[in-house]
């Protein structure tokens, strides 16, 4: 039987909803606290997320690696330091994830997504695809009803949404469940690769930032990863 979510205000622009779990995630240090708030672009190279100012969160794999799970942590300032100074790699703390993703083996473009610090949204995010968009709902507690958060799909009309639906290097918008665009995220092409980029809408708080960046994260590993069972690349 299907999870059933919780039922929240629109988040629109800011997420920033109250919780108080059971057993609170410790705060990330202020060591952690590196990224520019103002910043709205991201690109990803390899395992990291950057800014236009340098490398800012860290994945745990590559996006094409099929794995049944995918995590996001804010890179330490010391360790942005390292690589910008010609470090290749620093070493993933999984005491310091923000969001953990899952695929799991018996569900088919389905993935859950849950954050592990308290500047995250408390609770578990389900996203599925379905017809001509990814489509995100939040559950707070497992006694709570669904909830539609977000949806992600290509611009335009049906029969253009159906045809361009598995193209990357097509936009497709991030919206929340008013419909208001938080984010367009692209395949850009960069010195002859092909570079994931999401452009933020800006005055977009931290929790709706991070969470914006793991969903993100998590769409295109099913979309490039993940399991081979995946139908839809959305």
């Amino acid at each position: 039987m299907a999870a059933r979510l919780p039922s929240y205000p629109p988040p629109h622009p800011n997420i920033t909803i109250e919780s108080q779990p059971q057993t609170p995630p410790i705060e990330l240090p202020p060591a952690y606290a590196v990224v520019d708030e103002k910043a709205t672009n991201y690109t990803i190279y390899g395992t990291f997320i950057h800014t236009p100012s340098g490398p800012a969160y860290q994945l745990s794999s590559l996006l094409d690696a099929c794995i049944s799970r995918l995590c996001i942590r804010r890179l330490r300032a010391e360790e942005v330091t390292r690589l910008q100074n010609g470090a290749p790699n620093v070493a993933f703390d999984n005491s310091s994830v923000l969001y953990e993703a899952h695929d799991p083996p018996d569900l088919l473009n389905e993935y859950y997504i849950s954050g592990k610090q308290s500047s995250c949204l408390p609770g578990v995010l389900q996203m599925r695809f379905g017809l001509r968009r990814w489509h995100v709902q939040h559950l707070p507690d497992k006694w709570a009803k669904a909830n539609n958060l977000m949806t992600c799909g290509k611009r335009g009309t049906f029969s253009r949404v159906l045809k361009e639906r598995r193209n990357e290097m097509e936009p497709s918008e991030w919206k929340d469940s008013e419909g208001h665009v938080l984010a367009t995220e692209v395949l850009k092409i960069v010195d002859g690769g092909k570079m994931p980029t999401i452009e933020l809408r800006e005055g977009l708080d931290q929790t709706c930032r991070e969470l914006l960046l793991a969903l993100w994260v998590t769409r295109l590993w099913a979309a490039l990863g993940a399991s081979p069972r995946l139908m839809y690349l959305g």
